[in-house]
């Protein structure tokens, strides 16, 4: 992976070459680097808070259990599977909470 400051003299190069001095294009260059940051922390940050919802609802179930199983993973409640066969246990879980 390459660092910011590669991409930025990558992109400012690029765009400098087309239409702007070297300044204005590690400017822009710069610009963009750190709204595609931003975009990935705010992804970041929105799956921690479904995986906390996730939690929270998997904690207040009555005798839940969750198994993997070959084709993927099971989640049961008092005996009744809510969900069976997705490969992840996040995509079980949504699910189940769909179900239930």
């Amino acid at each position: 992976m390459r660092t910011r400051e590669e991409q930025i003299s990558d992109l400012a190069n690029d765009v400098a070459a087309v239409v702007c001095s070297d300044a204005e294009g590690i400017s822009l260059a710069q610009s963009h680097i750190l709204e595609a940051e931003r975009r990935a922390e705010q992804r970041v940050r929105a799956e921690i808070g479904r995986d906390s919802e996730r939690l929270d609802w998997l904690e207040k179930l009555p005798l839940a259990d969750i198994h993997r199983i070959g084709s993927g993973w099971r989640i049961g409640v008092n005996n009744i599977s809510f969900s069976e066969g997705k490969m992840t246990l996040r995509e079980t879980i949504d699910a189940a909470r769909e179900v239930g």
